[in-house]
């Protein structure tokens, strides 16, 4: 069975988006993630990870 686009929605955000928003929290918090931080950075992660697998063109 073929993937179809819906296996894979595309991210509302691009990877650079993510990205930048995941190194402006570690630059905000110097290194040192608060409790919440913490929380914010696992939702950007997960955000990323579904960005990569959209992105992923499966083989011929």
């Amino acid at each position: 069975m073929s993937p179809t686009p819906d296996d894979h929605p595309a991210p509302e955000r691009s990877l650079a988006e993510i990205n930048a928003d995941i190194r402006c929290l570690f630059a905000r918090a110097e290194g040192r993630l608060s409790d919440a931080e913490r929380i914010r950075h696992a939702a950007l992660l997960g955000e990323w990870a579904s960005a990569i697998r959209a992105s992923v063109v499966p083989a011929a």
